[in-house]
């Protein structure tokens, strides 16, 4: 074999191990577009600044969720997950039909069944066709998961957000509300 011909396989040989050990090393630490998906029960509390009132208000929404059981069919080890996200600028009202739309960001933390930790970012939108009932839809953008279709349905405490809502009204309406809800990435 000539020089130049053993350069080039030797550069070729090189290049193959360098593109696999690439490879192997990114789906270790972040594997990102696992087959099949990941679906979580989710509860906590949503909080609304100013508050939401009769009349329509542009509301800031945080939704802090606790730990819920996961469901996981990506080979991933997701036991349970944590889900964060916060909205600006959704007008609400407590009103029937009284629901509105917005864009915000969020987190999931996970908890994969050997004790690892780890965090997804999301791209989210936020839709309430009434005050009690909430759809997130989106996208993972970062972390586990990454580029995978995030959705989410979420249940408010209608009575408590209610009554708050409107007997509530002169003390800034209702400032939080309990929820229940699941959601799925994948």
């Amino acid at each position: 074999m000539s020089q130049p011909r053993r350069v080039r396989g030797a550069a070729l040989l090189a290049a193959l191990v360098a593109a696999t050990g690439l490879t192997g090393l990114t789906s270790l630490t972040s594997p990102a577009h696992a087959a099949g998906s990941v679906t979580c029960d989710t509860a906590g509390t949503m909080y609304f600044k100013p508050g939401v009132q009769i009349v329509p208000l542009r509301q800031d929404i945080e939704i802090r969720g606790a730990n819920g059981s996961c469901r996981d069919s990506t080979g991933l080890g997701i036991d349970e997950a944590r889900l964060t996200a916060n909205f600006s600028g959704v007008w609400l009202t407590c009103e029937l039909g009284g629901g509105g739309t917005g864009h915000g960001t969020g987190t999931l933390d996970w908890i994969q069944d050997d004790g690892t930790r780890a965090r997804s970012n999301l791209d989210l939108n936020f839709e309430s066709n009434i005050a009690s009932e909430v759809t997130l839809s989106g996208q993972v953008v970062g972390g586990p998961l990454d580029g995978e279709r995030f959705s989410a349905h979420l249940s408010a405490d209608l009575l408590r957000g209610t009554l708050k809502c409107t007997v509530g009204g002169p003390f800034g309406g209702a400032k939080s509300v309990g929820y229940h809800g699941e959601f799925t990435v994948g």
